[in-house]
């Protein structure tokens, strides 16, 4: 029976990210050019496995179209659910006047969260003082934002009520990651009522309603600045939270997982056919030759 896979992670990206992060002490061009070689090589064996599959799902519509185009198979769409119920803007629970300003996921190189640094020093040289960044998660760059964020607030990793709490008490969701295929962290963020700014490469933007429920940034310049003006405006703050929330009260694993069994149909009918197919190939194969006349 063929088994539908699924594209999950951008490790191509992640291989080229983690090299530049290691040879930081060469020419920054010199690393980025690798770092490119890197991301082209490792997308080469990766592309070969997803081909074997029957069927790919991956969870946006530009992955699936660029996943038909390198394997030349079906590729079906696996958006995501988020549980509206558990993250809500009711389990908030500070309300001292200050900007919470947020992360959640892994603490890592390629999910960019060096910019929060760049966040902070924006904000204070903007003359915004009262407010704090909250990184939820762990990972490898954590020491580094330790050392490096005086407005940091550092949890862990959280889950349930712990998590919902986290998210229902930021005001701003920062998402810095170019990497990340889907996002969900965002999706929960908005239904915990916290718009969120995100970047305009990978799956996050498709989350988003930019200048609605958040904004896409294009560049690191762009999305610092985004960070500074939103939090000198506490009412459009509020308004863009309350539209993050009904933006994605419609997103239901239930919705979700109807999209993810069209895949299973598809392989299962397939199959079906092609195991027919096969037998009846093999049964005239069998069959005697009659001589001819």
């Amino acid at each position: 029976m063929p088994v539908p896979v699924i594209w999950h992670t951008n490790l191509h990206q992640f291989a080229a990210r983690r090299l530049r992060k290691l040879l930081s002490f060469i020419p920054a061009r010199h690393s980025e050019n690798l770092g490119a070689w890197a991301e082209r090589a490792a997308l080469i064996p990766i592309s070969r496995f997803y081909g074997i599959a029957r069927v790919t799902l991956a969870p946006t519509a530009d992955q699936v179209r660029w996943l038909e185009g390198s394997t030349g198979k079906p590729v079906f769409l696996m958006p995501r659910g988020v549980d509206c119920e558990q993250f809500h803007p009711r389990q908030r629970t500070i309300n001292d006047g200050a900007l919470h300003l947020g992360y959640v996921g892994r603490v890592t190189p390629e999910k960019g969260v060096r910019l929060l640094a760049d966040i902070e020093r924006a904000l204070v040289a903007a003359g915004h003082k009262n407010f704090s960044i909250t990184v939820v998660g762990d990972g490898s760059e954590r020491p580094w934002l330790e050392r490096n964020l005086r407005h940091g607030v550092f949890t862990g990793v959280l889950r349930g009520q712990f998590l919902a709490k986290a998210y229902a008490n930021m005001d701003i969701f920062l998402f810095p990651s170019r990497t990340d295929t889907f996002g969900n962290v965002v999706q929960e963020a908005a239904a915990s009522g916290v718009p969120a700014i995100v970047t305009s490469e990978g799956g996050p933007k498709h989350l988003v309603a930019h200048e609605s429920t958040g904004f896409i940034a294009e560049t690191d310049a762009d999305f610092i600045q985004r960070v500074v003006d939103l939090a000198f405006r506490p009412e459009r703050l509020q308004k863009m939270g309350q539209a993050a929330r009904n933006h994605i009260l419609g997103a239901s694993w239930d919705k979700a997982f109807e999209m993810t069994y069209s895949a299973y149909r598809f392989c299962h009918e397939n199959h079906s056919v092609s195991t027919s197919g096969l037998t009846n190939r093999r049964s005239l194969l069998a069959r005697p030759q009659l001589p001819a006349a």
